[in-house]
């Protein structure tokens, strides 16, 4: 029994990889290349890399899949690359165990286990915590469809003893109605905004300006999923550590990715990005330690 154990898990750390991932430009294909060095230095086995462009065609997919060992794990990297899922579920994986990764998904929002570029929203109320002690207040504005975020969000608030409030956008007017209704009664002592994915970007050109001012002008701390928010004047941002993205989803290939989600999680590989200006402006001293937390810290030293 010791001895079959012992091949039964060489054989999983020696089991290939086959990565399908996206055609892409800059910063994207930068992205996909780093989560690929991540995942090779933990799913065990070597990856097998296939590109996939506009030309690709269904069958040149499925010759790369009937010619991948049957023990080897198949990774889907990006949106254009999972919508591959056209092809069927049953007969996509075949044999093969399919993960997905690159994307930004909630549990529930595709087929199969694997890893979302989404981070845990604990992180963001773990960091304004460290941040700012005294704000026991979030208004969080999240997309309507993304309702399993705000459910994730407010039983986090909760674990840190804070209130959430969670606002559902789906177009820039609700979004313009819906922050100004909040702005006009909170506490900036005690209150914060976090904006989650897809509700900045809904008008870029007029609610990220405009949101600025007005945090700027009543010392209110409002942070997002954007480094380069925190680089015009955000108090913080957390995004993707792509690397080490790639890294915990060659764990999860490793570990068979069970779990209550069906397998697929969100991310707890961040950077943080901090706007030391918008920090000394909100009172908050930048000690020795942020600073070195801080990837990056604006403005530039």
């Amino acid at each position: 029994m010791a001895l079959l154990w012992c091949v039964a898990l060489g054989r999983a750390i020696a089991d290939p990889v086959l990565v399908l991932y996206p055609e892409a430009p800059d910063p994207y294909r930068q992205a996909f290349d780093q989560i690929m060095t991540g995942l090779a230095r933990t799913a065990g086995g070597p990856l097998d890399r296939r590109m996939v462009t506009a030309t690709t065609e269904r069958g040149q997919i499925q010759s790369w899949l009937d010619e991948a060992s049957p023990d080897a794990a198949v990774v889907l990297l990006g949106r254009p690359t999972v919508a591959l899922s056209e092809i069927g579920r049953d007969r996509l994986g075949g044999d093969h165990r399919v993960f997905v990764g690159g994307i930004n998904a909630l549990p529930g929002q595709t087929p199969w286990p694997g890893l979302s570029l989404i981070a845990e929203p604990a992180l963001y109320l773990q960091t304004l915590h460290e941040l700012l002690p005294n704000v026991r207040r979030v208004i969080a504005f999240y997309h309507a469809q993304d309702r399993e975020w705000a459910t994730r969000a407010t039983r986090a608030a909760a674990d840190l003893g804070l209130r959430i409030e969670p606002v559902a956008v789906d177009d820039a007017p609700s979004a313009v109605r819906r922050i100004g209704e909040a702005l006009k009664t909170l506490d900036p002592n005690t209150t914060a905004l976090w904006f989650a994915a897809n509700t900045l970007d809904l008008d870029r050109e007029l609610i990220f300006p405009w949101v600025l001012e007005q945090t700027w002008d009543r010392r209110i701390a409002a942070f997002s999923d954007t480094a380069a928010h925190a680089k015009r004047g955000f108090l913080f941002a957390l995004y993707p550590d792509y690397v080490e993205v790639g890294a915990e989803l060659g764990r999860r290939i490793r570990q068979g990715a069970a779990g209550r989600d069906g397998g697929f999680a969100l991310t707890r590989a961040v950077r943080f990005a901090l706007n030391g200006r918008t920090a000394r402006h909100l009172g908050i001293a930048l000690g020795d330690d942020l600073v070195r937390r801080a990837q990056p810290l604006y403005p530039q030293p």
